[in-house]
């Protein structure tokens, strides 16, 4: 943000830090869930008999790292090439 670049320059950024917000919220959820898991192991509470919430929490990690690899695809793959967004980036306006 300090080059330029907010949520209200424009749709880019509005989507941009949108996006990677709600994301970074769900890898620190995760993350917090499987140091929670970690916890319970070493105590002995995660037994053959829970193990589902283990298997849970490894398919919850896959689909977040999913989703990143469309988001990276959708803002820095897909528009790289797109020049400047609409509305402008101050740090890039033509002279």
């Amino acid at each position: 943000a300090h080059i330029g670049m907010t949520p209200q320059v424009n749709l880019f950024g509005s989507t941009f830090f949108t996006l990677t917000s709600l994301h970074g919220a769900h890898v620190s959820l995760g993350i917090l869930w499987l140091i929670f898991l970690l916890y319970n192991e070493f105590n002995g509470n995660l037994t053959s008999d829970n193990a589902v919430d283990l298997e849970i929490a490894g398919l919850y990690w896959h689909f977040v790292d999913i989703v990143w690899i469309l988001i990276f695809g959708l803002l820095y793959l897909i528009t790289a090439g797109d020049g400047v967004p609409p509305g402008g980036i101050p740090w890039e306006s033509a002279h």
